[in-house]
């Protein structure tokens, strides 16, 4: 009898029963189309009848040692898989804090470098305006001493034409004093 046909005899799934075969002897090639084990299809006395052979398979006490060995080989391959499969997993733990990490290492350096960059600008933009005022002041300056060398100017020829215009003030008192003297009524 095959394994599908035990199977469905049974009401199981004969996938089912052939991935109970090969977890239980990884040594063979197990299908749905191998001839179902003879040991399994004999009814068992120690077992309870509703039982089915597959289902105490993994209860069967080990009487040979190539068996024993398939086990052990069976338990010590699953508990590999396990270490890979936790090593794999820690490692892409590993792999994602990494990432994360790079990820701010890059965001906080590239964040100095627009703060400096910021500062440099602000920094230039600064000296630039310092410049600016400087400038303004040194006109500034320079339209005060103009305007103070302006009005100097004008005050000088406004002194000097108001002493110009005393003396001719004085000379024609004198001319008119002197005219009073000559006509004689």
């Amino acid at each position: 009898m095959t394994i599908k046909e035990y199977a469905e005899s049974i009401g199981m799934k004969p996938g089912k029963l052939v991935d109970e075969f090969r977890k239980n002897f990884p040594g063979q090639a197990w299908t749905v189309n191998s001839l179902m084990p003879e040991e399994f299809l004999k009814p068992n006395t120690n077992h309870n009848p509703q039982q089915t052979p597959v289902a105490g398979m993994e209860e069967a006490a080990i009487t040979k040692a190539s068996e024993a060995i398939q086990q052990a080989s069976y338990k010590l391959t699953a508990a590999d898989k396990q270490t890979i499969s936790g090593a794999i997993a820690v490692q892409n733990e590993q792999s994602k804090i990494l990432g994360a990490s790079t990820g701010v290492t890059g965001a906080l350096l590239f964040m100095e470098s627009l703060i400096a960059a910021k500062g440099t600008v602000l920094d230039a933009f600064a000296e630039q305006s310092m410049l600016e005022v400087d400038n303004q002041i040194a006109e500034i300056d320079q339209s005060l001493i103009n305007l103070a060398e302006e009005a100097s100017t004008r005050l000088g020829e406004s002194i000097r034409k108001k002493e110009q215009l005393k003396v001719r003030l004085n000379s024609l008192r004198e001319r008119v004093s002197s005219m009073g003297t000559q006509i004689q009524f």
